[in-house]
C-alpha cells in the first residue's frame, strides 16, 4: 500500500494532456477542455498539450513530445492507443513526472495483448503512480481541477468519491448535480493497476478536505490492503460502499458483506441509499440501539413506518408509563406510533415531542407529517425544531408532500435534522445509523481472551497434517483428526454424547476451497440435518476473537435457540469454539474443507457430533488471511531484574490489564507520554492502543505474572507505519516504578529489530524538550534530537537502514 507522489494526482501545479485534440469525438478534446473550462488554470495551475498533429490547441502552445515538453508535469493524462502507453509511460518517468491518469482502454479485456504488466514495469523505476487504465479521470474542485472527461464538474463539497466503473461515475455526478451535493474528490478509478481502494483509502482518510468516503465496488484486487486501509480510514471517517455486481459464486456477496462490517464501513445497495447515508451520518449522534419511536399525524404514515421496520432486528419502543402520562397531559394517543391527527395543534406537538424525547426506551424519534388545512407545516417546524435540536438523540423526518412542505423540510434542514421524501428512507436511515454503529462497536470493542491450548500441541497438529499429506492422504483418520481438533481446543462427541442429540444441534461451518478474494473464510448458522435446506448462514472473517464471533451468532436463529432453554454457559461455549476453528483455519493452509455438523451444546461445553475435513498442499505461497493475526512468533522470553518477562505484540484481550498500567502511571510520566494530563483512558482511546494493525503498526508490552498469577503490563513501545515502509512513528512509557532498571531498552531494541527486518528507513517521533530520558534512549541507539517547529518540542531520529 502506498501513497506516494498521489499529492502530484490530486493537487497538481501542472498538467500534460497527451493526445490533446480538437475533434469534437476524441477523449482527448474533451478532457483538455474540462481543463481549460474550469479554475484550475486561473488558480495558477498549467496546461500543457501533447500532440505532434497540432502546432496550437485552445489558444495554447502544443508540444509535439513529451521530451518538448518545458518541465516535467505533475500530472499527465494519456489518452492515445494502448500501444503507446507503456513507453509514453517511460518517456514521463524518465522526465520527473510521479502521477498519470491513463484514459486508454486496456485492449486485454477483450483477449488482446494487456496493458497491465508493460505499464507497470515501465513506471517502476521513476515511483511513477498510475491511475487506469480505462480510468475517466478525477476532479478536486476545491482546486478547480476537472482532469476527467465526464460531461460536467462536480461542486465543492466534503464527500470523496471513487468508482470503479466511469459509466457509474458520470451517472452519479449527474445525478448528484440536480441535488445540489459536493464533492471533495471525485474519482473514476478504472482497472486499479497501480493505484486502487486501498491507496485511495489511504489518501483520503488523511485528507482535511474530506468529511465521509464514498466507494462503488465492482471487485477487491488486494483484500488485506484494502481492509487494512478501509478499518484505519473507518475510525476517522464514514466510509459507505456499494458493491456493484454481485458475485454468483455461493456465499461470496455474504463474504463481501463480512469484510465489510469487520472493517467498519457501512454497506449500501442503491446511489440513492448511498447519498441518503451520507445525509444521515453526517448528522447522526450517539445511539445505544436499535428501538424507534414514532410521531404522525396520520396512522396510514406509521403502518408504513411499522412495516419498514418489520424483519430488520429494529423494533418500535415500547413506551413507559411516565411517557404515556405525558402523552396524556399533553392531548395525544398513548400508543406507538403516535397518532396525533390532521387537526392536532402546534402545542399538542411539541408536547408529544417532548415526551417522546425524553423516553428512556426509544433510541431514536422518526417525525412524520402529511400537509393539512388546518395546521401549517412550517408553524409545525419553528416549534418542534429547537426541541429535536437540542435532543441528545437521533431524529429523523418525514416531510411528505412537495411545495406546501418545501420550508418546513428548510426549517428542519437549518436545524441539522435529516429529512426524507418517503417513510421508508427515513426508516432506513434509521437502520443505517444502527447499522454503522455496530460495525463501529465491532472495531472499538475490547474482546474478551480465549485460553490457548499452547504451541507445543498446535505445532504437533502441524505434524500430523504434513504427515498426512506426505503420505498421500486428503483425510485424516479418526484419531488423529480428534488430536487434531483437540489442539484447538475443539472435542469430537464420544458414543455417551452422541446419544444425546436430541440437545440443541448448531453448526459451524468453514469452508477454504477458500475465497477468491478474502482467503479463508468462517460460515456459521442452525446445523443439524435441515442445515443444507435452512438459509441461517451468517460469514465471517477469520482470526476471531470473543467479540466477533458473539456478533456472528448474534445475527442467527442459533441466538433466539440459545435464548430458549440454553444456559449461558451453552452460548459462551460455542463462542469459544468459533474463536478456536477460526484459529485453527488460520493455521493450518493445508486445511481446504472443515464442516463441523452438528455441534452440540452440553452442560457448558460444545462437542462436534460430526466433522469431515480435507486436505491439500498448500500451493506456492500460502493464501493471505484478509485480516493478519495477531504473529504470535513475535512472542519472547527474557531474563530481567531476577525474574523472566515476556515481550509480545499487544492484544485487543490485553484491554483490562491496559487499564492498569495506565492506573499505575505518575501523572508526570503521563503528562510527557501524552502531551496532556489525563486521569483515564476513554474507551475509544483504549481501544486504539490495544486494537492495532499489525500490518501497519506494532506495539509491544512487557508482562509477567503478578503475586496472584494474572499477567501484568509493565511498559510498552509502539509505532505506526506510513503507507510506504518509509517512517515509522514511535512512543514508548515504562510503568513509573519500574524506571531506571533497562526496560526502556530492552522493548526499545525489540521495536529497532522488528522495523529494521521490515525494512522501514527510519523511527521517528516526537518528545516534550523537557523528556531528557526519550533523548537519551535515542541517541543511545544512534539516532539524533532535532528541533522542531513547535516551541517546548523535540523532533527524534533513528535511521534503521
Amino acid at each position: 500500500m502506498s501513497i506516494r507522489n498521489l499529492d502530484r494526482l490530486f493537487q497538481p501545479r501542472s498538467v500534460a494532456v497527451i493526445g490533446a485534440s480538437d475533434k469534437p469525438l476524441r477523449i482527448g478534446t474533451r478532457v483538455l477542455a474540462n481543463l481549460l473550462d474550469g479554475d484550475f488554470t486561473r488558480n495558477g495551475g498549467t496546461v500543457w498539450p501533447v500532440n505532434p498533429k497540432y502546432q496550437r490547441l485552445q489558444g495554447l502552445p502544443c508540444h509535439a513530445r513529451v521530451s518538448a515538453l518545458p518541465l516535467a508535469p505533475d500530472l499527465a493524462i494519456i489518452c492515445t492507443p494502448p500501444g503507446t502507453v507503456p513507453g509514453l509511460i517511460h518517456d514521463l518517468g524518465a522526465a520527473g513526472c510521479k502521477a498519470a491518469i491513463v484514459m486508454t482502454a486496456d485492449p486485454g479485456h477483450n483477449g488482446g495483448r494487456g496493458l497491465r504488466q508493460p505499464m507497470l514495469e515501465a513506471a517502476r523505476p521513476y515511483l511513477l503512480r498510475v491511475l487506469g487504465a480505462s480510468s475517466a479521470g478525477l476532479q478536486s474542485p476545491a482546486l478547480g481541477l476537472d482532469a476527467s472527461f465526464t460531461q460536467m464538474p462536480a461542486r465543492k463539497g466534503k464527500l470523496a468519491f471513487v468508482s470503479q466503473s466511469a459509466a457509474l461515475a458520470t451517472a452519479v455526478l449527474d445525478w448528484a448535480g440536480q441535488r445540489g451535493i459536493g464533492f471533495s474528490r471525485f474519482v473514476a478509478m478504472g482497472d486499479g493497476a497501480d493505484i486502487d481502494f486501498g491507496d485511495l483509502l489511504d489518501y483520503l482518510a488523511a485528507d482535511g478536505e474530506t468529511e465521509a468516503i464514498l466507494l462503488c465496488i465492482e471487485q477487491v484486487s488486494s483484500a488485506r490492503k484494502f481492509m487494512s486501509a478501509g478499518r484505519l480510514a473507518a475510525r476517522g471517517k464514514p466510509v459507505i460502499v456499494l458493491k456493484v455486481g454481485r458475485d454468483a459464486a455461493p456465499g461470496a456477496d455474504m463474504v463481501f458483506d463480512a469484510a465489510i462490517r469487520r472493517a467498519g464501513m457501512l454497506r449500501v445497495y442503491s446511489t440513492e441509499d448511498l447519498f441518503d447515508a451520507v445525509e444521515t451520518l453526517a448528522r447522526q449522534r450517539p445511539q445505544r440501539g436499535e428501538r424507534l419511536a414514532v410521531l404522525t399525524n396520520g396512522g396510514g404514515l406509521g403502518l408504513i413506518a411499522a412495516d419498514a421496520l418489520a424483519c430488520t432486528g429494529a423494533q418500535l419502543a415500547t413506551l413507559s408509563a411516565d411517557t404515556l402520562k405525558r402523552l396524556a397531559q399533553a392531548g395525544a394517543p398513548q400508543a406507538n406510533p403516535v397518532d396525533l391527527l390532521a387537526d392536532a395543534p402546534v402545542e399538542r406537538y411539541a408536547g408529544a415531542v417532548q415526551a417522546l424525547l425524553n423516553e428512556a426506551h426509544a433510541d431514536a424519534l422518526l417525525f412524520l407529517h402529511a400537509p393539512t388545512a388546518m395546521v401549517g407545516s412550517e408553524q409545525i417546524a419553528q416549534a418542534v425544531a429547537p426541541l429535536m435540536q437540542a435532543a441528545g438523540k437521533n431524529v429523523l423526518s418525514c416531510w411528505l408532500g412537495g411545495g406546501s412542505v418545501a420550508q418546513a423540510r428548510r426549517v428542519f434542514a437549518e436545524a441539522g435534522l435529516p429529512t426524507y421524501d418517503t417513510p421508508e428512507k427515513a426508516v432506513n436511515g434509521f437502520l443505517q445509523i444502527a447499522q454503522y454503529r455496530r460495525n463501529q462497536e465491532l472495531l472499538m470493542e475490547v474482546p474478551v481472551g480465549v485460553p490457548n491450548t499452547g504451541a507445543k500441541a498446535r505445532a504437533a497438529a502441524r505434524g500430523l497434517v504434513q504427515a498426512a499429506l506426505h503420505a498421500g492422504h486428503s483425510q485424516l483418520s479418526d484419531a488423529d483428526a480428534r488430536t487434531l481438533m483437540s489442539a484447538y481446543g475443539i472435542a469430537l462427541a464420544t458414543p455417551q454424547q452422541a446419544a444425546l442429540a436430541g440437545a440443541t444441534l448448531l453448526a459451524a461451518r468453514i469452508q477454504t476451497g477458500h475465497d477468491p478474494v478474502f482467503g479463508p473464510v468462517l460460515f456459521f448458522g442452525q446445523g443439524g440435518i435441515a442445515a443444507d435446506v435452512v438459509n441461517d448462514r451468517v460469514a465471517g472473517l477469520p482470526p476471531l476473537n470473543m467479540t466477533l464471533a458473539r456478533d456472528l451468532v448474534g445475527r442467527t436463529r442459533v441466538s433466539r435457540l440459545l435464548a430458549q432453554g440454553q444456559t449461558a454457559a451453552d452460548g459462551e461455549a460455542l463462542i469459544r469454539t468459533l474463536v478456536q476453528v477460526a484459529d485453527m483455519v488460520a493455521d493450518l493452509p493445508e486445511l481446504t474443507e472443515l464442516d463441523l455438523n452438528p455441534l452440540l451444546a452440553l452442560g457448558g461445553s460444545v462437542v462436534a457430533l460430526g466433522a469431515r475435513m480435507h486436505l491439500a498442499k498448500a500451493r506456492g505461497r500460502r493464501a493471505e488471511l484478509a485480516i493478519r493475526p495477531y504473529p504470535q512468533e513475535l512472542e519472547e522470553r527474557l531474563d530481567w531484574n531476577g525474574g523472566q518477562i515476556l515481550l509480545r505484540p499487544i492484544k485487543p484481550e490485553d484491554g483490562a490489564q491496559h487499564q492498569q498500567f495506565f492506573a499505575a502511571l505518575a501523572p508526570d510520566d503521563i503528562r510527557l507520554r501524552f502531551f496532556s494530563a489525563m486521569r483515564e483512558l476513554p474507551p475509544a482511546q483504549l481501544a486504539r492502543l490495544t486494537q492495532i494493525d499489525y500490518d501497519r503498526a506494532m506495539a509491544f508490552i512487557a508482562t509477567r505474572p503478578n503475586a496472584q498469577g494474572q499477567p501484568e503490563t509493565l511498559g510498552v513501545v509502539r509505532a505506526v507505519l506510513d503507507p510506504d515502509n518509509q517512517s515509522a512513528e514511535f512512543a514508548i512509557i515504562v510503568r513509573s516504578d519500574l524506571k531506571g532498571k533497562g526496560l526502556g531498552y530492552i522493548l526499545f531494541q525489540k521495536l529497532v529489530d522488528y522495523f529494521r527486518a521490515r525494512g522501514t528507513r527510519e523511527i521517528v517521533g516526537d518528545a516534550l524538550s523537557e523528556n531528557t530520558g526519550v533523548q537519551k534512549l535515542i541517541r543511545h541507539f544512534g539516532g539524533v534530537v532535532l528541533p522542531h517547529p513547535e516551541a517546548g518540542m523535540v523532533r527524534l531520529q533513528l535511521p534503521l537502514r
